[in-house]
């Protein structure tokens, strides 16, 4: 049996053959040397067994076995980068080969690039496939070639960056914001919005020209601010999906109070808010004990993004302040809901017909009514003219005097009853 110095001397006669081999191919024919450019494009011949006396038949097959685990590893090794979308927005910077989840990730930090580096770019394309980023600069002396284009990988559910020229050859500009959308801004303002809810639109355009040296509209304050609002509390329309929840819970830390809830399914099998009644326990026990028997009824109109209509129900208490009796939400201000609401307020008040009640209508608001549809100064003073006047006969001559001058303002106050509102009649 051999030794294991046998084996030694073997692998350095190996390693003599390898390199006597290799020289043969590889000489210049010039210099009688051996270069490298030779070296790189040669090849090493395979191993034959019956030249090599004495060699283990397991050697060859070990070190291809290991060539291959080495490219294994460089493969394993090499990995595209995938974006962090919580680096802060000032440090984003798109990177060639860099992977993202969808087109609307890789806009976001193209924009955060652009706004912060002072390098406006326009999205030459941008849909659900692919995304093309140039210059802004439509001039042709610039001709910057910044550029990157985007689209879907084809092994990976990933949205790469499969071409970037990164260089600019545009002047910067920190005072274009064409890229700062309401959405934009509305992500840049979360904190001050949580912190301060009020926060006014002059202000916000004040911290956008000290914070990113560019100046924004106010309509666009506006929409962010609305935008911030939403993102932080949710959309208005999402709470109405939890109108049975706040039912419920109103019911359960309220017991015996009335709380009724509408809805309107449509004929595609979709429900839709339609109203809703709020009285509580505790208000309806108190304005029977403690309160005048007085009753104001008014509606305000819902502004916002859900319109409707709020029909409010209010008393006075033993200190004639304002006691809030019952609410509800209905659709628009009509003779039905007033009903509705009417009818249910009469049975949790138990008030028996309305026997020893005074109900007070916002109808009886005569004047505020009037300057609504009349609001100028002609028609003012004579409606006081009218109110002022002591005998049935200044009553009529004045009335004739509206009606020459504003037949539809003689018409709104015929239709309303005079005893009620002109002196001579009191």
């Amino acid at each position: 049996m051999e030794t294991v110095d046998d084996f030694d001397t073997i692998d350095v006669e190996l390693d003599e053959f390898f390199k006597h081999k290799q020289r043969s191919r590889c000489k210049d024919e010039f210099l009688n040397t051996v270069t490298d450019e030779a070296l790189d494009e040669c090849t090493i011949p395979e191993i034959n067994l019956n030249d090599l006396e004495g060699m283990s038949e397991d050697e060859a097959p070990q070190e291809k076995q290991s060539d291959s685990e080495g490219d294994d590893e460089d493969k394993l090794q090499f990995q595209y980068s995938t974006h962090d979308s919580k680096v802060k927005w000032n440090n984003m910077k798109p990177v060639l080969g860099e992977r993202y989840e969808s087109p609307h990730q890789l806009k976001l930090c193209l924009k955060n690039y652009s706004i912060s580096r002072g390098y406006p770019i326009r999205f030459k394309k941008c849909d659900s496939v692919r995304l093309v980023a140039v210059c802004a600069s439509d001039l042709e002396e610039f001709q910057c070639p910044f550029v990157v284009r985007a689209s879907w990988m084809s092994t990976k559910r990933s949205f790469q960056i499969k071409k970037m020229v990164e260089q600019h050859t545009r002047v910067r500009n920190f005072h274009s914001a064409n890229l700062m959308d309401p959405t934009w801004i509305a992500r840049q303002f979360l904190k001050e919005m949580i912190r301060k809810p009020n926060l006014k639109f002059k202000e916000m355009q004040a911290i956008i020209q000290i914070r990113f040296h560019c100046k924004v509209s106010w309509s666009k304050c506006y929409r962010a601010k609305c935008r911030a609002i939403s993102l932080i509390d949710g959309k208005l329309s999402d709470h109405y999906v939890k109108v049975w929840d706040y039912g419920h819970e109103l019911m359960r830390s309220n017991p015996g109070s009335t709380i009724q809830i509408f809805v309107t399914v449509n004929p595609d099998n979709t429900i839709t808010f339609h109203r809703v009644y709020t009285c509580f326990k505790a208000i309806k026990e108190g304005w029977k004990v403690g309160c005048r028997r007085v009753i104001g009824l008014d509606g305000s109109f819902l502004k916002g993004q859900c319109k409707g209509e709020l029909l409010t129900a209010i008393g006075r208490n033993a200190n004639n302040h304002v006691y809030p009796i019952a609410w509800a939400v209905v659709e628009n201000e009509n003779k039905p809901n007033w009903q509705w609401f009417l009818e249910r307020l009469h049975d949790d008040l138990e008030l028996q017909g309305g026997l020893d009640l005074c109900v007070i209508s916002d109808q009886h608001k005569l004047y505020a009514n009037f300057r609504k549809v009349f609001s100028d100064i002609e028609s003012k003073n004579m409606f006081w003219t009218v109110a002022k006047s002591t005998v049935e006969g200044d009553f009529k001559l004045n009335m004739e005097k509206i009606r020459e001058v504003n037949p539809a303002a003689y018409d709104h106050l015929m239709a309303k009853e005079h005893k009620s509102w002109c002196m001579a009649f009191f």
